[in-house]
């Protein structure tokens, strides 16, 4: 299951990516960074979060956040109250260290560290080799680390159901 669930995550991983980069280089001119949302409506709900605030314990459904990020002017991310019912959830968050942008390939390889190694074991309860619950990633670009973005940011979700409340501890 494991193997299944890292191909999938990287898959996701590099549509996400490469809608951020695109969202990065349209939603602000090109500067990267920030996606022009009105930080007073970010509410849960309310499709207006801003990409740059998300934060982990926020909750959402990944196929409504890809289709968000997929449009052509993103907005924000849908996020959905954590009791309602959602499949994803945001575990983890690791700030990488300045300077120059260490290329794609070494962000990614931070971020599967991070994602699939022991801040999800201490998160699940479990190994992401031997768990049910798959994860995935949101990176920093190039354009977004010369903006300040130095955050990889990582979500649990569950493959074809919902839950509701956190996965922390689900232990499967």
């Amino acid at each position: 299951m494991g193997a299944v669930a890292a191909t999938f995550a990287l898959s996701s991983c590099g549509i996400a990516q490469s809608i951020i980069q695109e969202a990065a280089n349209g939603a602000d001119g090109g500067s990267g960074g920030t996606t022009g949302t009105d930080s007073d409506t970010g509410n849960i709900g309310s499709n207006e979060n801003n990409v740059m605030e998300l934060t982990v314990g926020d909750c959402f459904n990944e196929s409504e956040m890809n289709s968000a990020l997929m449009s052509s002017e993103v907005q924000g991310i849908p996020l959905i109250d954590c009791s309602e019912p959602h499949d994803s959830e945001f575990f983890y968050s690791e700030i990488l260290p300045e300077g120059d942008f260490p290329g794609t390939e070494s962000v990614n390889a931070s971020a599967e560290e991070a994602c699939f190694g022991q801040p999800f074991t201490d998160f699940v309860g479990v190994e992401f080799a031997v768990s049910e619950i798959y994860a995935s990633f949101l990176t920093p670009i190039e354009a977004g680390w010369e903006a300040g973005d130095r955050e990889i940011l990582c979500y649990v979700m569950l493959p074809d159901e919902t839950t509701t409340g956190t996965l922390e501890g689900a232990g499967r």
